[in-house]
């Protein structure tokens, strides 16, 4: 997201300002993909994002705030699919703040906590997260404006994972408030000097009613030219699944000037529960059963100062893919190139018609 405390924070504390906003991103691919001794090499321009953004104060105590993919693939159930953020906020005093509507699940990590749009290349896990959904939060901030915890229900990620199937109980995922399946979290964000942390606990209720427990760490150093963060996620189906689904990414961000940052980025995944194997209904919705990832590359963003509005940005990744089946043979592989360039831009609606006095 683009306001409040953090600039990119996906989870909100603070009254948005009225704004109205649109913003995109554009980026030409080139992938070499080794798939099971099949070589492919598309490559060609498209467009990433293009979102609507409005938000303002109703009065002193209740903010509210919208994002709209307008230009995103179908959604499996509605329009509404594309609709990031559509919540209204309350704010009793500075430190308590309640929240009805669509938002970002309360999930720690800062891969996670950037907005998509700044997400310059992703993790498996990240790319399957169906994170905005509808529900409720209640959330207590500190004086001194380092600490704030959160507690959220909300729809479950599972709501939309196999799309197009029918359950036994005649559900078919996708329909959303039908599935009848909720998540739970508790999410903690702390600064402490040049250590910050983004925390969560969570627990998603799956197609066949038990719930995936999710744990995430996000740690991050932040100094005036440097910041590194690692996050560190495990998410289970069973209770020996300890050590067998995991995520750890690592970034680094180098800014060379004020105008130019370098960065590095690393990440391995898992998933070898022996449920996932066997229990179809138990399914992990951020990663296949049996797969082994390991993805990491290096880029660069430029944001001119004559014209911060707007973002050049370069990447170049490698993604390693394994499958197994429970007995850790082989099924499958991909090894997989990717050069990335794009252009971020930003129109500030609000801002242009206050310079210009309208």
């Amino acid at each position: 997201m683009i306001i409040a405390l953090n600039a990119n924070a996906q989870v909100v504390f603070s009254p948005v300002f009225s704004q109205i906003r649109l913003e995109a991103r554009a980026d030409f691919d080139y992938f070499h993909i080794n798939q099971d001794n099949a070589i492919s090499d598309p490559l060609g321009f498209h467009g990433k994002y293009f979102n609507f953004i409005v938000g303002g104060d109703l009065n002193d105590k209740f903010s509210y705030f919208f994002r709209q993919r307008i230009i995103a693939q179908d959604g499996s159930v509605s329009f509404f699919d594309n609709t990031d953020f559509l919540y209204l906020t309350y704010h009793p005093n500075k430190n308590w703040m309640f929240r009805l509507g669509k938002d970002a699940l309360a999930v720690g990590g800062f891969e996670y906590d950037a907005a998509p749009i700044d997400v310059l290349f992703s993790t498996n896990y990240w790319n399957n997260f169906y994170c905005f959904q509808l529900g409720a939060a209640a959330a207590y901030k500190s004086d001194d404006g380092n600490h704030m915890l959160l507690a959220q229900v909300a729809n479950s990620p599972y709501v939309y994972y196999g799309a197009g199937l029918t359950y036994n109980n005649g559900i078919t995922p996708g329909n959303e408030w039908r599935m009848g399946l909720m998540g739970y979290s508790l999410y903690w964000s702390g600064k402490f000097g040049h250590f910050n942390t983004l925390y969560s606990a969570n627990l998603f209720e799956r197609p066949d009613h038990k719930y995936m427990n999710y744990i995430a760490l996000g740690n991050k150093l932040i100094y005036d030219r440097w910041d590194l963060y690692v996050d560190l996620i495990h998410h289970a189906l069973a209770t020996d699944d300890w050590g067998k689904n995991f995520a750890a990414i690592v970034c680094f961000n180098f800014h060379l000037t004020n105008d130019f940052n370098i960065y590095a980025k690393g990440a391995y995944e898992q998933n070898l529960s022996e449920v996932d194997f066997i229990n179809p209904a138990a399914l992990d919705c951020l990663i296949a059963s049996g797969s082994r990832i390991a993805k990491y590359g290096i880029g660069f963003e430029y944001n001119p100062s004559f014209c911060k509005d707007v973002r050049l940005h370069g990447v170049l990744s490698y993604n390693n893919f394994r499958n197994e089946n429970i007995n850790g043979n082989q099924l499958s592989f991909t090894d997989q190139f990717n050069a990335n360039i794009g252009i971020t831009w930003h129109m500030n609606i609000h801002r242009m018609f206050m310079e210009r006095g309208m």
